[in-house]
């Protein structure tokens, strides 16, 4: 059923219903007042023929054999409409008009039934003339008749008010519906092709309907995101399978052939030995090279729920920390505060920290083997990290193609996605990552700067698998 004859159905059944509540209600004021009326009509005209219905019941008693028709007369044209009737001693000295055959006592006002009519009355004893009443009646038709004539009044207007409500509601549910309408309308042709709107209007003027389509905005910007994201990870594997695809052929060549040359019979044990060791090389070559690869990819799909409030000296002193472990032959010495809060992603800024201190580790060693690492942290305008090395440095026309992907010194044991990582993280974080000479002497200084802001820097469109 539309909203729009479910309106015209309610106003049908109210609008009707309404009227004959407050029909009901003006009825039954009107007959309180209409009895009420006729009750004081009653007592003022028993008030004003007081005297003369004494008069008229004194002359009775004295000349009970000449009439007071005069009176007779003059009481007949005062009494109006209804009946008045004169009583002593039980019986009824003068009648005129409506009466009932047996005159009620008490002095009212009262109702008094008798067959199939009733009687509204009100009585007087007439001063010192014994037990001389006059009783005043007046017949309920005329009350009654009033009441119906207001009743079938009623019903005429609450059969109007049905229609009236049907042709209000059709009118009135469409115009209060018509903002729905559009709003259905509107949605409906999103995504169309012909269709330049993406979103639902929020200009309709009404509250609700207005409410329901930024709710419905939201939405439609959700599955958006979803269906992006979505996107972003397909397109992420694929770059996934199609890198390690090509960075895995040429160690798993490797370990082909020293496997098919292991299983010649007459290898010399050395040499068994050296193409184990390879085959263990490789092996590990080919874990680091995944591990990477995965966290690469891990960067790209990183939601922005990721991103909390968190503390950065505790996230570099813990790397420190380990490496100092993983790393023996370097001397690691960190100046470092006791707090620096930043907004990025905790397993990020890690990475950062673990990547730049184990390249460091590796290739900022001098000819005996030993690293001396330094790591700073300062907050200012930025936040800087930085990672120096006491190393043979490198030339500065090749640091910024340092952190391309699987650029590796000859002999290096690492991926080449170390640095990568860092800049990826870095600009994840609205930030960056260079490669510098030392300040103080020989070696290399890596440095990534992070922002400032409770802001949430711009995701980046690049892919760092391709």
């Amino acid at each position: 059923m539309k909203l729009s004859t479910r309106f015209a159905l309610c106003l049908a059944v109210a609008v009707p219903l309404l009227v004959a509540v407050a029909g009901l209600v003006v009825l039954g004021w009107v007959s309180r007042d209409l009895q009420a009326q006729r009750d004081d009509q009653l007592e003022t005209r028993l008030r004003a023929l007081t005297p003369l219905a004494a008069t008229i019941a004194w002359r009775t008693r004295v000349l009970p054999g000449v009439p007071p028709e005069w009176l007779r007369q003059r009481l007949a044209v005062a009494a109006g409409a209804g009946g008045v009737c004169v009583t002593a001693g039980g019986e009824k000295l003068l009648v005129i008009g409506d009466v009932p055959g047996v005159i009620p006592a008490g002095a009212g006002p009262g109702d008094h039934a008798e067959g199939d009519r009733r009687w509204r009355f009100v009585a007087a004893r007439l001063g010192r003339q014994g037990d001389a009443r006059l009783v005043l009646f007046e017949p309920d038709e005329r009350v009654a008749g009033q009441i119906a004539l207001l009743r079938d009044r009623l019903l005429s207007v609450t059969l109007i008010a049905v229609g009236a409500g049907v042709v209000a509601g059709l009118l009135l549910g469409r115009f209060a519906v018509r903002p729905l309408s559009k709003l259905g309308s509107q949605a409906r042709t999103i995504g169309m092709p012909s269709r330049a709107e993406t979103r639902l209007a929020t200009t309709a003027g009404v509250t609700e309907i207005d409410e329901l389509a930024r709710l419905l905005n939201d939405l439609l910007d959700r599955r958006d995101a979803a269906v992006a994201r979505t996107g972003e990870a397909l397109e992420s594997a694929r770059a996934f399978a199609a890198t390690a695809a090509h960075e895995l052929r040429t160690p798993l060549t490797s370990m082909g052939a020293n496997l098919s040359v292991l299983g010649h019979p007459g290898l010399d044990p050395a040499d068994r030995t050296e193409i184990v060791a390879d085959l263990v090389a490789e092996h590990g070559r080919i874990q680091r090279l995944i591990t990477m690869l995965r966290r690469l990819a891990h960067g790209e799909l990183l939601d922005a729920t990721a991103f909390a409030e968190t503390d950065l000296a505790e996230i570099v002193n813990d790397a420190v920390q380990a490496a100092r472990h993983r790393h023996p032959h370097a001397t690691i010495t960190a100046r470092v505060p006791d707090a620096v809060r930043v907004r990025g992603w905790v397993e990020g800024l890690r990475l950062v920290a673990d990547n730049l201190l184990d390249n460091a580790a590796v290739h900022g060693a001098d000819a005996s083997g030993h690293a001396a690492i330094t790591v700073t942290l300062e907050q200012g305008e930025e936040v800087v990290l930085a990672v120096q090395d006491a190393g043979p440095g490198i030339e500065s026309e090749h640091r910024d193609a340092m952190f391309a992907r699987f650029r590796r010194r000859p002999g290096s044991p690492g991926s080449g996605l170390g640095l990568t990582l860092v800049r990826q993280q870095a600009a994840l974080h609205g930030g960056t990552a260079t490669l510098d000479a030392c300040l103080d002497g020989p070696g290399t200084r890596a440095e990534v700067r992070l922002p400032v802001t409770d802001r949430q820097p711009p995701r980046s469109t690049r892919s760092w698998l391709e």
